[in-house]
C-alpha cells in the first residue's frame, strides 16, 4: 500500500482512536492490507511481550487496526 491510500484510509476513521499492529516474530516485512475497525482491550500498564500487549474482545474498545493479512 503507498502512503497515500493509507493516508486516505485512516482519514475515514475519528482521528482520536488507538491505532494497533498485529504482534510480530521480527522478520523481514510486509504490505498493508488491512485498515479496519477492531475492539481490543488495552494492557497499557502491563510490559511490551514479543507477540503484542493488547488482545481482541467483543468487550473491548473501538480502535483500528493495520495489518497485512
Amino acid at each position: 500500500m503507498k502512503v497515500k491510500e493509507l493516508i486516505d484510509k485512516l482519514n475515514a476513521f475519528h482521528p482520536d482512536l488507538r491505532v494497533v499492529t498485529p504482534g510480530f516474530d521480527e522478520s523481514n516485512y510486509e504490505d498493508v492490507e488491512r485498515v479496519e475497525f477492531i475492539n481490543i482491550i488495552f494492557y497499557d500498564k502491563e510490559k511490551k511481550l514479543h507477540g503484542g500487549r493488547h488482545g481482541k474482545s467483543p468487550e473491548g474498545i473501538l480502535a483500528v487496526e493495520i495489518d497485512w493479512q
